[in-house]
């Protein structure tokens, strides 16, 4: 009877575990994520490794980034000259504020310059607290990343907008984390954060008014922007190199004014981290949870035959 009744527990543990892998597992191979909000602070730093006083800063901008949350999106724009992870993209941001060389580091929160050398905490602070302060309405963003065989889909929409008159979408995807060699970092950091490795805008006046550039590691497709009355969603698709970790990216969308230099203002921003809250989590969760729970049945069937 015993043997029976062990058999039958083992067979009961077999059935439930089936059942509890199937549909999480197909939830994992759909590898989507996605967020919403656009109440998110873009900040901007020029930066580069050469830069001594850079090297004093962007050790702890992931401690600043992290303690704030979705209050604040970090993008690090890299010199294009004498540093591995220096892009075009770089110039091509830093020309909406400035047209000389900014200096290294420099910051803009929303648009607006924090000025004089390396902040401090505090500082920072600060800046995140005007900006938020600064910003008159907040148009709702939605990101949604899927990833299909090396493949990134990226669907952002925004809708709630107060204003699209000389507006645009920019998209950034971002490296959460990048270690360069030691001949590289010359000013001795090897460890950099929120790196921007690709990116792509769109004028929401004028469609052919975009400017895109992936480099050697994504390839970006045209993008399409498409209407409705009550939303607007701009669709690219990046495919990217097999040695890039889709968990180490991340994408910061933007819905920003276009115009002269020091009328720049932000209109929504939101960060989507790859790799958090996916189908993936809950394979991880559910399963031991499931276990857990037919063990308990288990030991409550045997004491209860005592």
């Amino acid at each position: 009877g015993d043997s029976m009744a062990l058999m039958r527990d083992l067979l009961l543990v077999a059935v439930i575990s089936l059942s509890l892998t199937n549909p999480i597992k197909a939830q994992a191979h759909e590898n989507t994520w996605s967020t919403e909000g656009g109440y998110t602070v873009l900040a901007e730093q020029y930066t580069a490794v050469w830069c001594e006083v850079c090297a004093e800063v962007d050790p702890w901008m992931p401690e600043f980034t992290q303690s704030n949350g979705n209050r604040v999106a970090r993008v690090a724009l890299h010199d294009d000259f004498d540093d591995p992870m220096g892009t075009p993209i770089t110039d091509h941001r830093v020309s909406r504020y400035t047209n000389g060389s900014p200096a290294a580091p420099s910051f803009w929160f929303d648009g607006e310059i924090l000025a004089g050398g390396a902040p401090d905490r505090s500082t920072m602070h600060r800046q995140l607290l005007s900006a938020e302060g600064s910003r008159s309405d907040d148009t709702r963003i939605e990101i949604e990343a899927t990833f299909d065989s090396g493949n990134m889909h990226i669907e952002t929409s925004l809708s709630e907008w107060s204003s699209l008159e000389q507006t645009q979408i920019s998209i950034f995807i971002i490296e959460d984390s990048v270690v360069i060699e030691e001949a590289e970092a010359i000013n001795g950091v090897y460890r950099h954060h929120d790196v921007v490795r690709a990116y792509h805008e769109v004028s929401l006046n004028d469609e052919d008014n975009k400017w895109s550039y992936g480099g050697d590691s994504f390839l970006l497709s045209e993008g399409n922007l498409s209407y409705s009355s009550s939303e607007i969603t701009l669709s690219i698709v990046a495919s990217f190199d097999s040695d890039l970790d889709p968990d180490e990216l991340s994408i910061v969308a933007v819905h920003e004014t276009i115009g002269e230099l020091e009328a720049h203002s932000t209109l929504g921003a939101l960060k989507l981290e790859i790799g958090e809250e996916s189908g993936h989590s809950l394979i991880g969760l559910s399963l031991p949870l499931a276990v857990m729970v037919i063990l308990s049945m288990l030991s409550f069937k045997a004491r209860s035959r005592r």
